[in-house]
């Protein structure tokens, strides 16, 4: 009886150590609905590593996640932190509540302030990913000039939890009776997040035309922004700040002039593969006290996970050209593009 009753207590301790171990599995949630479980192995780079029973372990595209939830404590870095700090995460459907050592709980309509998930203390925080996408143009322009350009453009990031680097370019020529033409905008900014919304940004850009009076358009500028939201779904941020502009002409006087600037982005998944953005820049001159506001909305159509067909509808405004007498130039863009 005593044999029998210590079989049974060693039966009763395994079955408690083993579904304290089910409890301890880890769930998150997909923003197709699907509802993985596992064990959470590290978030690093943008991937997230879920080791499960049925698949081994998997990597998983942190902008599809949706909500995740563990008994766990993990060393977690946020958006804008130096250093990763022990915390535990609470399910939610939608987002994730994350909790320090000291009970400090803070609850966020997505993931993506989570920056970085370890099991062992990182010895560096920061890890750094790297993506862009490259796209084959056809550019129908009215207004003041018109024009049927071909070209490409593309945009390279090399960004970690706080720090975003973005390069982009924009290379159009036409042959127009064997006489051929150019026109070509490059770019660069950096972003310096402080906290999952607010971050500092720093920006240079030129333009050319070597059709237009206006040859060359530089602007370098810095500015204060603040991100509502960022997400596979969608994304708001917008940031205000002050350029400096060199306007070159080939007939009139070059111009240099400090400008306000303002800056707006957003993007929002429609169906499917289907995404719809706008975004836009407006500079106001402060000596000669008018406006240039550059506006692009449009499509992007996923074919395939690699490869988007692109529709943009680009408008300029100058409140006082000084070439021609017409204030607004209008496009339209298509083009195939690929992204990493």
């Amino acid at each position: 009886m005593l044999l029998q009753r210590s079989l049974l207590s060693g039966l009763l301790g395994i079955l408690c150590l083993f579904s304290i171990s089910m409890t301890w599995a880890d769930t998150v949630w997909m923003n197709n609905g699907d509802v993985l479980s596992g064990d959470i192995v590290k978030l690093d780079s943008g991937k997230l590593s879920l080791q499960t029973k049925y698949a081994g372990t998997i990597e998983l595209d942190w902008r599809y996640v949706t909500a995740l939830d563990s008994d766990k404590t993990f060393w977690v870095s946020l958006i804008g932190e130096e250093k990763a700090r022990l915390r535990r995460f609470e399910g939610q459907q939608t987002g994730v509540a994350v909790i320090d050592e000291s009970g400090r709980k803070r609850s966020f309509s997505a993931v993506w302030p989570v920056a970085a998930i370890h099991i062992e203390k990182p010895v560096i925080a920061d890890t750094w990913a790297l993506g862009g996408k490259l796209v084959a143009t056809l550019d129908s322009k009215s207004g003041n000039d018109d024009e049927l350009l071909v070209g490409v453009e593309g945009k390279l990031n090399i960004d970690d939890q706080w720090n975003k680097n973005a390069f982009y370019w924009d290379i159009e020529v036409e042959d127009d009776d064997g006489v051929e033409s150019s026109e070509w905008q490059v770019g660069y900014s950096y972003s310096r997040y402080l906290d999952e919304h607010w971050f500092v940004q720093g920006a240079a850009e030129q333009e050319y035309d070597s059709e237009e009076d206006l040859r060359t358009r530089t602007s370098v500028g810095g500015a204060l922004g603040y991100r509502f939201w960022e997400t596979a779904e969608r994304a708001l941020k917008t940031s205000g700040g002050i350029s400096q502009l060199w306007e070159d002409y080939i007939t009139n006087e070059s111009q240099r002039d400090y400008a306000l600037t303002w800056i707006f982005n957003y993007r929002t998944r429609l169906i499917n593969n289907w995404e719809y953005f706008a975004n836009s820049r407006t500079f106001f001159r402060l000596k000669q006290s008018t406006t240039l506001v550059n506006v692009n909305q449009g499509l992007n159509i996923g074919l395939t996970d690699r490869i988007t067909w692109n529709l943009t509808h680009i408008v300029d405004y100058d409140s006082d050209p000084v070439d021609k007498t017409r204030n607004v130039d209008s496009r339209i863009k298509m083009g195939i593009g690929y992204q990493w």
